[in-house]
């Protein structure tokens, strides 16, 4: 008998269209969060030693390469692994085959292309020479990445996420491993951007052993297919091209016009939340073939979906963004160490943009589940203007605490965003927000005990965490869905 999210045998081939979809999503995007703690736990033995070992200055240039590149990655990337993993639950047989390849083969084209842009940018903006190395360096591992991404995109749409979870820790793993070899060895920082590239053909080496059975690997490169697929994405490329430059543009301005050490400060207490980050997108991206499937056949499914999705979302947001609170000054000793003291309160104000983060993933692949991509791109736009023009009026007087506050607004901008446009597209998918006040009520529970004990900060949070959750499930603000879903049961409505 396999795990909950694993493979196994007659598991049928249409699981979306079946009562089992969504406790394989919920157990999966559970396993999927599980796994990615136990990474995130990799890279907290790993990053501490990095940054001591790096230093401010290195730590701002390793940030700042990261954000080019995680910018590139976004818009090289397209929104193509979402559309596909879209694309893949409508499609059958060889039409699933052909989308593949040729989506293959068009990444490596545009990211190509995406690597030599961004290596003559930075050459040509007067960037230090190890940014400019640094940049077609983790470029390359992007290509690495965003390939096996598409490799792995059956597995996904078939909610087959226990193998999910298993590439992400082969990556994590080899990339921790490595990191914490090129300390000990005393490694300059080059180094530590070819240590992504090992962990991305790691990554990639496993995912085609494992789905080479079902599907072709080879690049297709089919011009008229290209066409099709980038006419068709164009306005969700755009959309989600811009709605990465609104969280990383902080990071690149800040070395423009902010002091190497604020930038430094800027980047510890960003990795943190970067890290962090990544949460609500799994969670909720576990379950957007369910969402996908209902907007094409079912509107009061795709309800029922996005109401549960978000009473989760606010819930486990509020839940993260409480924590970071109470524990942000011990975080930042860990990761970083006594000389990044400066980096607490810019910790604490990013956090709260964690609790519209969950906000974001939902309403975003629900207007994504409905083809709304204009109505993204706009909010995105939005968001994106907020944080430069944020960073900009801000970052030059109060440093890092400036970029924080931008990029906290520039989250909430595009929540309320998102909001908006599935509001006037759907009406009838509106959330129902009787979840807040218990939300509100489980919080207010939550600081009691930091407020009060002067106890290890790890204590805090355990016992922060007790009361915000007691008060929560006394109050009933988790749908009865999601524990009867980790239990094992159908968390179909039966209706």
């Amino acid at each position: 008998m396999s795990a909950p999210g694993e493979p196994g045998e007659g598991v049928p081939v249409d699981v979306l269209d079946t009562g089992a979809a969504g406790g394989r999503a919920i157990r999966g995007g559970a396993l999927r969060t599980a796994g990615y703690f136990a990474t995130s736990l990799m890279g907290l033995v790993a990053v501490p030693f990095m940054t001591r070992h790096l230093g401010p200055v290195n730590l701002g240039y390793y940030t700042t390469v990261a954000s080019i590149v995680f910018i590139l990655g976004g818009i090289t990337e397209a929104g193509l692994t979402n559309l596909a993993v879209r694309e893949y639950t409508v499609l059958h047989g060889a039409e699933r085959e052909v989308f593949l390849r040729n989506l293959v083969g068009l990444r490596f084209a545009l990211t190509t292309a995406g690597i030599l842009v961004a290596v003559a940018v930075t050459a040509v903006t007067g960037a230090p020479s190890v940014v400019v190395q640094g940049t077609a360096i983790s470029g390359l591992a992007l290509l690495i990445t965003l390939s096996q991404q598409t490799y792995m995109v059956p597995l996904t749409a078939q909610l087959r996420l226990g193998w999910v979870t298993a590439l992400d820790l082969i990556r994590q793993t080899t990339l921790s491993s490595l990191i914490i070899a090129l300390v000990i060895v005393g490694a300059g920082l080059v180094p530590f951007f070819w240590a992504g590239v090992a962990a991305a053909v790691a990554t990639i080496t496993a995912t085609v052993a494992l789905v080479h059975r079902e599907a072709e690997l080879r690049p297709a490169f089919d011009l008229p297919t290209w066409r099709r697929v980038l006419r068709e994405t164009l306005p969700y490329a755009v959309a989600v091209a811009v709605g990465l430059i609104y969280f990383r543009i902080a990071v690149v301005l800040m070395s423009y016009v902010s002091s190497e050490d604020e930038t430094g400060y800027f980047s510890a207490a960003f990795r943190i939340v970067e890290a962090i980050a990544v949460v609500p997108w799994i969670v909720v991206s576990s379950g957007f073939p369910i969402l996908a499937r209902a907007a094409r056949d079912d509107e009061s499914r795709l309800a029922y979906a996005l109401q549960r999705l978000f009473e989760v979302s606010t819930a486990l947001g509020a839940w993260i963004a409480l924590c970071i609170g109470v524990g942000a000054e011990f975080a930042i000793d860990v990761i970083a160490g006594p000389k990044f003291e400066e980096s607490v309160d810019i910790l604490r104000i990013q956090g709260v943009g964690l609790l519209t983060a969950f906000l974001v993933a939902t309403w975003l692949f629900a207007l994504l589940s409905l083809g709304l991509f204009r109505q993204l791109l706009i909010a995105n736009a939005v968001a994106a203007a907020v944080a430069i023009v944020g960073t900009l009026a801000l970052a030059p007087s109060l440093g890092g605490k400036g970029a924080a506050i931008a990029t906290v607004a520039a989250e909430a901008s595009l929540a309320i965003g998102c909001l908006i446009a599935m509001r006037r597209a759907r009406p009838a998918l509106s959330p129902r927000i009787a979840v807040i006040p218990k939300v509100v009520a489980a919080v207010g529970a939550g600081l009691v005990p930091a407020l009060l004990l002067d106890a290890h900060p790890v204590i805090e949070v355990v016992l922060s965490t007790v009361a915000y959750f007691a008060v929560l499930l006394a109050l009933r603000g988790l749908p009865p869905e999601l524990l009867n879903a980790l239990r094992g049961r159908d968390p179909e409505p039966t209706s």
